[in-house]
């Protein structure tokens, strides 16, 4: 009984235990048997959550620049990050748990897997669904880095380019310079330039931020420089398409912090955006050769290489990066062949180029390719020339002419103006120089090179003969390469004439400078008659041949300086198509008639020397310079002059007639001429009236005119002034100024007032007639008190630029009044020498007038005491574009600007000899930031 009891409470007591058991049992074996199919959800829904994540990734991605993560979707990233490692270890357990039922230990480990893959299901749903509904921000604006260093060449021991570093320092100092250029040819330096630059300002640490922006060319320059400096320095501002807008990036005039600094190989990039510019040359020899011995060693002093690095350096035409390119090839190499097979392919370029040289050919490439169509072929041309060959501007454009490269040119005054704008944009892009002479430009060797190069690449068919080296050039050597030559330049060169070349293609054929050519075979100009150039100046021909006439297509002839030269042969005539007939400083002493019957002549250039008098005649006739109806037989001319010495008596007997021929001239548009009596000026003058020589004023008469002799040796020296034949007027006649003089100076450019004994001052020419001279010389006038006086203060000379008193005893003053000192404001350069009545130079009202001085000479003037009077309220930054001044032989000199406080923002050099008693400059370098020169002698 007790034992039914028993049992029968065991068994209440039992069955809600195994009720329970047995659920949680079937649980457990849930998780087991379902394991498969959990995995496979588990798998589905990781799919979801990786993808979601993928697109999350992307966008954040697409934005990044200027968007950043949420800090709720960063949590969410990691958590997604640490649940896929869970997974991938959940994974390696599943593979690594047996699945057999043989025993409890493949169920419970059967068991926790199935819970575990439950539970991550759960979890991956729920992250899936936390994703964060902004998961982007706008990014945080951070302050760009102050200063990034550069690693550039170090240039400590290179002036010519360390020069341009400090002087970029000092402007960037320089609260007027707020955007400065630099220009230049690829590898002349700028990178070098600029890197030095930047590590300096960024060790001074005058800028909050130094920012380098390093443009390519794959892009418009200017819109790339705007949009990387906009985007550098982080600020929104419109993209600018047609030029640099610095006002968009907060450069402006009224700002007070930011400075920026171009280099460019183009000029015209900077040349309007900026206060100040600075063209990058090439290195002086001395620095060329240092750089050179410091990449190279000390093997460039051995017997045997030292000649060969001289002719290296010289085809490397101081540019720093061809010197550095071949100074690594040669390092270490003491084998001279080595060197001569360098010097030889930089020569020759009709040999393989060598590797290291493409880089540098490519960038000149992209700077040749950027010349409009009409630069280009003049470029080409200038290759006929020799290096380092100086060419005037006026030469080069009529061989252009001639060459047919200025097609619109219908006159030579337009082709004159075609011209000068293709050198200044040769210049402008670095590729041409100016040379040592006024005028005067050249291309600089390492150039030249590259240009024939691309000359040979572009222009096949035209084969150029140029002698280069002083080569002895004869027989069939010159004959082999002559024949298939269009332009044949011997410049210089020694060599023997071929008694008659089979050259028919020949289009331009230069001899000039030849002192061994005295003799042309009489048969030598057979086979020329497609012949357009042909230069003869600076020889010692005697005499031209018959065959000359066979020059049916000549335009240009040039024979001056041709000094053995005595007459030309009546073949001339034949010459119908020549343009320019040049027979300055020879022999001839007569125009031959023949002369006149050159129709297409439009630029005839002679001069008669000095003491040709009536005993040189033929058969005991008196000579005729210029026979009658000669000059007024050239229909077509354009340009006119005739040089005739002071001492030349014939001239004054015919230059009436010659004057009243030359009236005639209906196309004449330049002249240059001596007119020895006011008599005959005043005769032209009336006869030309009725052409409106004077009148017009863009496109009127140019003329260079002498009236009047004052024992002057150079006729015409308007070299002084540096200045083409542009409205040119010299009066040495002394006595009342004519009012045909008055009406010719009105259009004037230039006046040269030479020996006028009774001029006081200016106001002897005019008040009316001095408002266009930009240029003015006053010599030997002794009565000449001031160049403005008081009693004319009507006179305007506001666009004077150049004035030049020389030798006027009685000058006290240059403006006696000081209302009148406006008329100075526009002068650039100022000479006096030679003036003992003066005694002070400035005084107040003009010396704040002088705002665009930049050269000022004064010398001989031995009671001058003061340049700036003492005492006088200037402000401090007068004088402000002041950079060269010369003082010499002032015995009495004793101060520039006593008590005077100024600053000399644009000084560079002073130069002072003879100065006793001057004891102290105003400047140092705290006033004087851009002062690198100071001349003297000892006192």
């Amino acid at each position: 009984m007790m034992e039914a009891v028993a049992t029968q409470a065991i068994g209440n007591a039992a069955t809600p235990t195994i009720k329970y058991g047995l659920g949680y049992l079937k649980r457990k074996y849930g998780y087991v048997s379902n394991l498969k199919e959990n995995l496979v959800k588990l798998e589905k829904e990781k799919k979801y959550l990786c993808a979601k994540e993928v697109d999350v990734t992307n966008s954040l991605k697409k934005d990044e620049e200027t968007m950043e993560k949420t800090a709720e979707c960063t949590t969410w990233l990691n958590d997604v990050k640490e649940m896929k490692a869970k997974l991938e270890e959940l994974r390696n357990k599943d593979q690594n748990t047996c699945r057999c039922f043989c025993g409890l230990c493949p169920f419970h480990s059967l068991l926790k897997l199935g819970k575990t893959v439950v539970k991550y299901t759960e979890e991956v749903i729920a992250l899936y669904n936390r994703l964060p509904i902004n998961i982007m921000v706008k990014r945080e604006k951070a302050p760009p880095i102050r200063v990034i260093m550069k690693h550039p060449e170090k240039i400590d021991d290179v002036p010519s380019l360390n020069d341009h570093v400090e002087k970029l320092l000092k402007w960037l100092k320089d609260d007027n310079f707020k955007r400065i250029g630099i220009w230049g040819l690829p590898g002349v330096g700028k990178t070098t330039i600029m890197e030095n630059l930047n590590n300096r300002v960024g060790e001074t640490q005058q800028f909050d931020i130094v920012l380098f922006v390093d443009v390519s060319e794959a892009k418009s320059v200017r819109e790339e420089i705007q949009e990387r400096l906009v985007e550098r320095l982080q600020l929104e501002a419109p993209r600018i398409r047609q030029k640099i807008n610095l006002k968009d990036i907060g450069i402006h005039d009224n700002h007070e912090h930011g400075k920026v600094v171009f280099a460019t190989r183009y000029r015209d990039v900077c040349r309007s955006s900026t206060d100040e510019e600075i063209k990058i040359t090439r290195l002086s020899e001395n620095d060329g050769q240092n750089l050179f011995k410091k990449i190279v060693g000390d093997i460039v002093d051995q017997p045997e290489i030292k000649p060969i690095v001289k002719s290296i350096l010289r085809e490397c035409g101081g540019m720093p990066q061809v010197i550095m390119i071949i100074a690594k090839m040669l390092r270490n190499v003491d084998n001279p062949a080595l060197w001569r097979n360098v010097l030889l392919h930089l020569r020759v370029t009709s040999m393989d180029p060598m590797i290291e040289m493409e880089e540098v050919y490519n960038a000149f490439k992209i700077v040749y390719d950027r010349l409009t169509n009409n630069c280009k072929p003049c470029l080409r041309y200038l290759t006929v020339f020799p290096p380092d060959y100086e060419v005037h501007e006026d030469y080069m454009t009529e061989c252009w002419k001639a060459e047919q490269f200025l097609a619109h040119a219908q006159t030579l005054g337009e082709a004159r103006d075609l011209g000068q704008g293709i050198l200044n944009e040769l210049e402008d892009k670095s590729l041409l120089e100016k040379g040592r002479k006024a005028r005067h430009f050249k291309m600089p060797v390492f150039l030249r090179h590259m240009a024939v190069k691309i000359r040979d690449q572009e222009e096949k068919d035209s084969k150029f003969l140029v002698g280069e080296g002083g080569d002895i050039l004869e027989g069939e050597k010159l004959l082999e390469k002559w024949q298939s030559a269009q332009r044949v330049s011997l410049i210089r060169q020694k060599f023997t004439l071929p008694q008659r070349p089979a050259c028919s293609n020949t289009l331009t054929l230069l001899l000039q400078k030849n002192p061994n050519l005295t003799e042309i075979p009489e048969s030598f100009f057979e086979s020329m008659c497609n012949l357009r150039i042909l230069d003869l100046c600076d020889t010692r021909i005697m005499s031209m041949p018959t065959s000359i006439s066979n020059l049916i297509n000549l335009r240009l002839l040039y024979l001056n300086n041709c000094g053995h030269i005595v007459e030309l042969p009546p073949e001339l005539k034949q010459l119908k198509s020549l343009e320019i007939l040049d027979l300055r400083n020879t022999g001839i002493l007569s125009l031959p008639i023949e002369i006149g019957q050159l129709t297409g002549l439009k630029c005839l250039r002679v001069s008669f020397k000095k003491n040709c008098s009536c005993s040189n005649g033929i058969n005991g006739q008196p000579l005729l310079m210029i026979p009658s109806k000669v000059i007024a037989s050239l229909s077509s001319l354009e340009e006119l002059s005739i040089d005739v010495d002071f001492k030349n008596k014939i001239w004054n007997q015919i230059v009436d007639t010659v004057a009243g021929e030359v009236a005639e001239l209906k196309k004449l548009a330049s002249l240059c001429f001596y007119f020895p009596e006011l008599t005959c000026f005043e005769t032209f003058i009336e006869a030309a009236r009725n052409r409106n020589y004077m009148e017009q004023e863009d496109y009127g008469l140019r003329f260079r005119i002498v009236v009047g002799n004052h024992n002057i040796d150079n006729f015409l020296g308007f070299d002084f002034f540096e200045y083409k034949i542009e409205r040119h007027l010299r009066f040495a006649a002394g006595g009342v100024i004519p009012n045909a003089f008055s009406n010719v100076l009105k259009q004037g450019y230039v006046l040269e007032l030479i020996g006028h004994h009774s001029a006081k001052n200016l106001s002897v020419l005019g008040a009316a007639n001095l408002g266009g001279l930009t240029a003015c010389t006053i010599e030997e006038c002794d009565e000449m008190e001031s160049i403005i006086g008081g009693e004319s203060g009507d006179i305007v000379t506001g666009a004077l630029q150049e004035l030049h008193l020389i030798n006027l005893p009685k000058l006290v003053s240059i403006c006696e009044d000081s209302k009148n000192s406006r008329n100075f404001n526009k002068i650039t350069t100022l000479t006096l020498k030679g003036c003992p009545g003066l005694k002070k130079l400035f005084p107040q009202a003009l010396v704040q007038m002088l705002c665009n001085l930049k050269d000022l000479q004064v010398e001989d003037c031995s009671e001058i005491e003061e340049i700036i009077e003492g005492g006088s309220i200037v402000e401090i930054r007068a004088l402000p574009r002041l950079k060269n001044v010369v003082l010499c032989r002032l015995p009495r000199l004793f101060s520039i600007c006593e008590g005077v406080s100024f600053e000399w923002p644009s000084l560079e050099t002073m130069k002072i000899q003879t100065c006793p008693d001057l004891k102290h400059l105003p400047f140092s370098v705290e006033n004087a930031i851009h002062l690198r020169v100071i001349e003297c002698t000892e006192n």
